[in-house]
Protein backbone atom coordinates (compact mmCIF):
# COMPACT_ATOMS: atom_id res chain seq x y z
CA UNK A 1 0.00 0.00 0.00
CA UNK A 2 1.71 3.02 -1.12
CA UNK A 3 1.34 6.43 1.13
CA UNK A 4 -2.24 7.82 1.61
CA UNK A 5 -0.62 10.99 -0.63
CA UNK A 6 2.05 11.22 -3.09
CA UNK A 7 3.55 14.00 -1.05
CA UNK A 8 3.66 11.72 1.90
CA UNK A 9 6.21 8.96 0.43
CA UNK A 10 9.40 9.77 2.50
CA UNK A 11 7.80 10.15 6.17
CA UNK A 12 5.96 6.69 5.02
CA UNK A 13 8.59 5.01 4.17
CA UNK A 14 10.05 6.47 7.53
CA UNK A 15 7.28 5.42 9.55
CA UNK A 16 7.36 1.71 8.16
CA UNK A 17 11.18 1.51 8.50
CA UNK A 18 10.53 1.59 12.29
CA UNK A 19 8.83 -1.42 12.56
CA UNK A 20 11.97 -2.86 13.73
CA UNK A 21 12.62 -0.63 16.44
CA UNK A 22 9.33 1.03 17.95
CA UNK A 23 9.52 4.06 20.10
CA UNK A 24 6.74 3.84 22.86
CA UNK A 25 4.99 7.05 21.37
CA UNK A 26 4.98 9.44 18.37
CA UNK A 27 3.98 12.48 17.39
CA UNK A 28 3.31 13.84 13.70
CA UNK A 29 3.23 17.54 13.73
CA UNK A 30 2.29 19.69 11.22
CA UNK A 31 -0.34 22.42 9.99
CA UNK A 32 -3.64 21.46 9.26
CA UNK A 33 -4.65 20.75 5.72
CA UNK A 34 -1.43 18.29 5.07
CA UNK A 35 -2.81 14.59 6.05
CA UNK A 36 -1.73 13.51 9.15
CA UNK A 37 -4.43 11.97 10.23
CA UNK A 38 -5.07 9.59 6.93
CA UNK A 39 -0.99 9.01 7.36
CA UNK A 40 -1.34 7.75 10.69
CA UNK A 41 -4.14 5.41 10.64
CA UNK A 42 -2.52 4.21 7.62
CA UNK A 43 0.45 3.29 9.84
CA UNK A 44 -1.86 2.37 12.45
CA UNK A 45 -3.31 -0.77 10.48
CA UNK A 46 0.28 -1.51 9.19
CA UNK A 47 0.84 -1.99 12.54
CA UNK A 48 -1.96 -4.27 13.62
CA UNK A 49 -2.55 -6.20 10.61
CA UNK A 50 -1.47 -9.72 10.83
CA UNK A 51 0.08 -10.54 7.95
CA UNK A 52 1.66 -7.43 6.90
CA UNK A 53 3.89 -7.55 3.33
CA UNK A 54 7.52 -7.68 3.42
CA UNK A 55 7.51 -3.46 3.46
CA UNK A 56 5.54 -3.68 6.19
CA UNK A 57 2.33 -2.30 4.50
CA UNK A 58 -1.17 -3.65 5.51
CA UNK A 59 -2.09 -6.58 3.80
CA UNK A 60 -6.04 -5.50 3.59
CA UNK A 61 -7.15 -9.02 3.57
CA UNK A 62 -6.58 -10.52 6.92
CA UNK A 63 -9.08 -10.35 9.97
CA UNK A 64 -7.12 -7.49 11.26
CA UNK A 65 -7.26 -4.84 8.56
CA UNK A 66 -11.29 -6.12 8.20
CA UNK A 67 -11.59 -5.20 11.50
CA UNK A 68 -9.71 -1.85 11.65
CA UNK A 69 -11.55 -0.64 8.29
CA UNK A 70 -15.02 -0.69 10.12
CA UNK A 71 -13.68 0.61 13.36
CA UNK A 72 -13.77 -2.43 15.38
CA UNK A 73 -10.45 -3.52 16.06
CA UNK A 74 -10.51 -4.25 19.50
CA UNK A 75 -6.71 -2.80 20.16
CA UNK A 76 -6.64 0.20 18.50
CA UNK A 77 -8.60 3.26 20.42
CA UNK A 78 -9.29 6.81 18.65
CA UNK A 79 -9.56 9.90 20.96
CA UNK A 80 -10.82 13.27 19.31
CA UNK A 81 -12.97 15.87 20.05
CA UNK A 82 -16.44 14.64 20.34
CA UNK A 83 -19.61 15.99 19.25
CA UNK A 84 -21.99 17.17 22.02
CA UNK A 85 -25.55 18.14 22.17
CA UNK A 86 -26.45 21.67 23.96
CA UNK A 87 -29.72 22.38 25.32
CA UNK A 88 -30.84 24.30 22.88
CA UNK A 89 -30.32 20.93 20.70
CA UNK A 90 -27.73 21.86 18.76
CA UNK A 91 -24.81 19.69 17.72
CA UNK A 92 -21.71 20.95 18.05
CA UNK A 93 -17.91 19.44 18.51
CA UNK A 94 -16.45 19.80 21.45
CA UNK A 95 -13.40 22.16 22.00
CA UNK A 96 -11.34 20.08 24.76
CA UNK A 97 -10.49 16.51 25.05
CA UNK A 98 -11.46 15.95 28.35
CA UNK A 99 -10.17 14.09 31.03
CA UNK A 100 -12.47 11.22 30.95
CA UNK A 101 -11.29 10.49 27.39
CA UNK A 102 -7.83 10.59 28.66
CA UNK A 103 -8.08 7.82 31.55
CA UNK A 104 -10.06 5.69 29.16
CA UNK A 105 -6.60 5.16 27.36
CA UNK A 106 -4.91 5.01 30.29
CA UNK A 107 -7.63 2.13 30.78
CA UNK A 108 -7.42 0.99 27.69
CA UNK A 109 -3.77 0.04 27.55
CA UNK A 110 -3.85 -1.74 31.06
CA UNK A 111 -5.96 -4.60 29.39
CA UNK A 112 -4.53 -7.28 27.62
CA UNK A 113 -3.89 -7.32 23.54
CA UNK A 114 -6.77 -9.81 21.65
CA UNK A 115 -3.97 -11.46 19.96
CA UNK A 116 -0.96 -10.81 21.88
CA UNK A 117 0.04 -8.28 19.63
CA UNK A 118 0.18 -4.49 19.40
CA UNK A 119 -1.81 -1.93 21.14
CA UNK A 120 -2.16 1.69 19.19
CA UNK A 121 -3.93 4.78 20.81
CA UNK A 122 -4.31 7.72 18.40
CA UNK A 123 -4.98 11.18 19.65
CA UNK A 124 -6.12 14.18 18.27
CA UNK A 125 -5.43 16.85 17.96
CA UNK A 126 -3.05 16.42 20.86
CA UNK A 127 -2.65 20.09 21.81
CA UNK A 128 -7.14 20.16 22.40
CA UNK A 129 -6.18 18.53 25.60
CA UNK A 130 -7.13 20.29 28.58
CA UNK A 131 -4.53 19.94 31.79
CA UNK A 132 -6.19 17.20 33.40
CA UNK A 133 -6.20 15.28 30.58
CA UNK A 134 -2.28 15.79 29.21
CA UNK A 135 -1.64 14.65 33.08
CA UNK A 136 -3.17 11.74 33.28
CA UNK A 137 -1.60 10.98 30.12
CA UNK A 138 1.61 11.63 30.96
CA UNK A 139 1.40 9.08 33.45
CA UNK A 140 0.87 7.01 31.32
CA UNK A 141 3.38 7.74 28.59
CA UNK A 142 6.52 7.58 31.15
CA UNK A 143 6.18 4.13 32.04
CA UNK A 144 3.86 2.58 29.02
CA UNK A 145 2.67 -1.15 28.92
CA UNK A 146 4.41 -3.34 26.73
CA UNK A 147 3.64 -3.89 23.02
CA UNK A 148 1.64 -0.39 23.57
CA UNK A 149 2.50 2.56 21.01
CA UNK A 150 0.80 6.01 21.52
CA UNK A 151 0.37 8.34 18.29
CA UNK A 152 -0.03 12.19 19.12
CA UNK A 153 -1.22 14.38 16.33
CA UNK A 154 -1.17 17.94 16.49
CA UNK A 155 -1.56 21.42 14.18
CA UNK A 156 0.11 23.42 17.21
CA UNK A 157 2.82 21.46 19.03
CA UNK A 158 4.09 24.44 20.87
CA UNK A 159 1.14 24.36 22.98
CA UNK A 160 1.41 21.00 24.12
CA UNK A 161 3.15 20.00 27.71
CA UNK A 162 6.90 20.35 27.55
CA UNK A 163 6.67 16.78 29.80
CA UNK A 164 5.06 15.17 26.96
CA UNK A 165 6.80 16.56 23.83
CA UNK A 166 9.84 15.03 25.60
CA UNK A 167 8.64 11.69 25.86
CA UNK A 168 7.07 11.82 21.94
CA UNK A 169 9.43 11.06 18.83
CA UNK A 170 8.61 13.75 16.99
CA UNK A 171 7.85 13.63 13.26
CA UNK A 172 7.16 16.70 11.12
CA UNK A 173 4.94 17.26 8.44
CA UNK A 174 5.69 20.52 6.62
CA UNK A 175 3.54 22.18 3.51
CA UNK A 176 4.38 19.75 0.50
CA UNK A 177 6.72 20.78 -2.39
CA UNK A 178 4.66 22.27 -5.22
CA UNK A 179 6.15 19.30 -7.69
CA UNK A 180 4.80 16.90 -4.98
CA UNK A 181 1.13 17.38 -5.48
CA UNK A 182 0.77 18.47 -9.07
CA UNK A 183 -0.66 15.44 -9.62
CA UNK A 184 -2.93 15.24 -6.90
CA UNK A 185 -4.14 18.89 -7.73
CA UNK A 186 -5.04 18.12 -11.19
CA UNK A 187 -7.19 14.90 -9.98
CA UNK A 188 -9.07 16.88 -7.41
CA UNK A 189 -9.51 20.00 -10.35
CA UNK A 190 -7.64 22.41 -7.83
CA UNK A 191 -5.86 25.15 -8.97
CA UNK A 192 -3.35 27.41 -8.01
CA UNK A 193 -5.63 29.91 -6.48
CA UNK A 194 -6.99 27.12 -4.01
CA UNK A 195 -3.75 26.05 -2.88
CA UNK A 196 -2.96 29.72 -2.36
CA UNK A 197 -6.42 30.35 -0.04
CA UNK A 198 -5.56 27.81 2.01
CA UNK A 199 -1.75 28.51 2.54
CA UNK A 200 -0.11 25.23 0.88
CA UNK A 201 -2.26 22.82 2.64
CA UNK A 202 -4.19 20.42 -0.49
CA UNK A 203 -6.35 19.03 1.99
CA UNK A 204 -7.48 22.47 3.40
CA UNK A 205 -7.78 23.71 -0.50
CA UNK A 206 -10.41 20.59 -1.11
CA UNK A 207 -12.34 21.21 1.86
CA UNK A 208 -12.55 25.08 1.12
CA UNK A 209 -14.32 24.29 -1.99
CA UNK A 210 -16.04 21.71 -0.58
CA UNK A 211 -17.79 23.80 1.80
CA UNK A 212 -18.46 26.57 -0.85
CA UNK A 213 -15.60 28.83 0.26
CA UNK A 214 -13.47 29.44 -2.52
CA UNK A 215 -16.84 30.74 -4.03
CA UNK A 216 -17.24 32.58 -1.33
CA UNK A 217 -13.65 34.28 -1.08
CA UNK A 218 -14.26 35.64 -4.67
CA UNK A 219 -18.13 37.24 -3.80
CA UNK A 220 -16.43 38.69 -0.23
CA UNK A 221 -13.27 40.18 -2.42
CA UNK A 222 -15.21 41.73 -4.66
CA UNK A 223 -17.35 43.76 -2.61
CA UNK A 224 -14.71 44.60 -0.10
CA UNK A 225 -12.33 46.03 -3.09
CA UNK A 226 -14.64 48.86 -3.29
CA UNK A 227 -15.31 50.05 0.42
CA UNK A 228 -16.58 53.36 -0.47
CA UNK A 229 -19.47 51.85 -2.02
CA UNK A 230 -20.46 49.31 0.46
CA UNK A 231 -24.13 48.98 1.80
CA UNK A 232 -23.30 47.69 5.08
CA UNK A 233 -26.73 47.31 6.01
CA UNK A 234 -27.80 45.17 2.57
CA UNK A 235 -24.63 42.99 2.41
CA UNK A 236 -25.05 41.75 6.06
CA UNK A 237 -28.88 40.63 5.71
CA UNK A 238 -27.68 38.44 2.56
CA UNK A 239 -24.72 37.15 3.81
CA UNK A 240 -26.34 36.25 7.46
CA UNK A 241 -29.26 34.25 5.44
CA UNK A 242 -26.75 32.28 2.82
CA UNK A 243 -23.41 31.74 4.73
CA UNK A 244 -22.27 30.82 8.36
CA UNK A 245 -20.68 33.51 10.21
CA UNK A 246 -17.72 31.41 10.91
CA UNK A 247 -17.00 30.80 6.86
CA UNK A 248 -18.15 34.35 6.49
CA UNK A 249 -15.40 35.57 9.28
CA UNK A 250 -12.72 33.40 7.54
CA UNK A 251 -12.72 35.40 4.09
CA UNK A 252 -12.83 38.86 5.75
CA UNK A 253 -10.33 37.85 8.24
CA UNK A 254 -7.98 36.70 4.84
CA UNK A 255 -8.70 39.49 3.05
CA UNK A 256 -7.38 41.77 6.46
CA UNK A 257 -4.65 39.88 7.07
CA UNK A 258 -3.75 40.48 2.97
CA UNK A 259 -4.30 44.23 3.06
CA UNK A 260 -1.70 44.28 5.93
CA UNK A 261 0.67 42.66 3.89
CA UNK A 262 0.61 45.17 1.17
CA UNK A 263 0.51 47.81 3.46
CA UNK A 264 3.24 46.92 4.69
CA UNK A 265 5.24 46.87 1.63
CA UNK A 266 4.60 42.59 0.72
CA UNK A 267 2.09 40.60 -1.41
CA UNK A 268 -1.31 38.88 -0.72
CA UNK A 269 -1.13 35.76 0.83
CA UNK A 270 -4.60 34.24 0.24
CA UNK A 271 -6.13 36.71 -2.84
CA UNK A 272 -3.00 36.76 -5.12
CA UNK A 273 -5.48 37.69 -7.83
CA UNK A 274 -7.14 40.68 -6.22
CA UNK A 275 -3.04 41.41 -5.77
CA UNK A 276 -4.41 45.03 -7.58
CA UNK A 277 -6.95 46.21 -5.65
CA UNK A 278 -5.89 44.83 -2.24
CA UNK A 279 -2.79 47.16 -3.27
CA UNK A 280 -4.59 50.14 -4.02
CA UNK A 281 -6.86 50.22 -1.09
CA UNK A 282 -3.77 49.24 1.35
CA UNK A 283 -2.21 53.09 0.25
CA UNK A 284 -5.05 54.64 1.15
CA UNK A 285 -5.51 52.66 4.67
CA UNK A 286 -4.89 54.18 7.91
CA UNK A 287 -2.03 51.86 9.15
CA UNK A 288 -2.56 51.91 13.09
CA UNK A 289 -6.64 51.02 12.73
CA UNK A 290 -5.91 48.59 10.14
CA UNK A 291 -3.77 47.04 12.86
CA UNK A 292 -6.42 47.38 15.21
CA UNK A 293 -8.79 46.09 13.22
CA UNK A 294 -7.16 42.68 12.08
CA UNK A 295 -5.82 42.51 16.21
CA UNK A 296 -9.73 41.94 16.86
CA UNK A 297 -10.15 40.07 14.35
CA UNK A 298 -7.78 37.55 15.79
CA UNK A 299 -9.49 36.85 18.63
CA UNK A 300 -13.29 37.29 17.92
CA UNK A 301 -13.40 33.61 15.67
CA UNK A 302 -14.26 31.94 19.03
CA UNK A 303 -17.54 34.15 18.90
CA UNK A 304 -18.75 35.27 15.78
CA UNK A 305 -21.00 32.21 15.10
CA UNK A 306 -22.75 33.39 18.06
CA UNK A 307 -26.96 33.07 17.60
CA UNK A 308 -27.20 36.41 19.02
CA UNK A 309 -27.64 38.47 16.02
CA UNK A 310 -25.53 37.81 13.45
CA UNK A 311 -26.36 39.98 11.01
CA UNK A 312 -25.11 43.22 13.64
CA UNK A 313 -22.13 41.35 13.98
CA UNK A 314 -21.39 41.72 10.13
CA UNK A 315 -23.10 44.93 9.99
CA UNK A 316 -20.66 46.30 12.50
CA UNK A 317 -17.44 44.53 11.06
CA UNK A 318 -18.36 46.41 7.11
CA UNK A 319 -18.73 49.72 9.03
CA UNK A 320 -14.85 49.46 10.62
CA UNK A 321 -13.73 48.31 7.51
CA UNK A 322 -15.21 51.02 5.79
CA UNK A 323 -13.49 53.38 8.63
CA UNK A 324 -10.32 51.87 8.01
CA UNK A 325 -9.81 54.13 4.67
CA UNK A 326 -11.73 57.53 5.93
CA UNK A 327 -9.36 57.99 8.70
CA UNK A 328 -5.53 58.76 6.62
Amino acid sequence: MPAPYPWQTHHWSRLLDMRARMPHSILLAGPRGVGKLALAQAWAKSLLCESPTQDGDACNACEACHWFDSGTHPDYLHQGLLEKENRDGEVKQATEISVDQARQAVDFVQLSTYRAGRRLVLIEPAEAMNNAAANALLKVLEEPPINTLFVLLSHQPRQLLPTILSRCHKIELGLPYASAMQSWLKANSLNELALAWSGGAPLAALNAREMGELALRQTVGEQLASPEHLDCVTLAEGWNKSVSASLWHRCGYKWLLDLLACRLGGEPLFNPDFARPLQQLASKADLAALLDFARQESQSGRWVDHPLNRQMLMEAWLVQYAAIFEGK
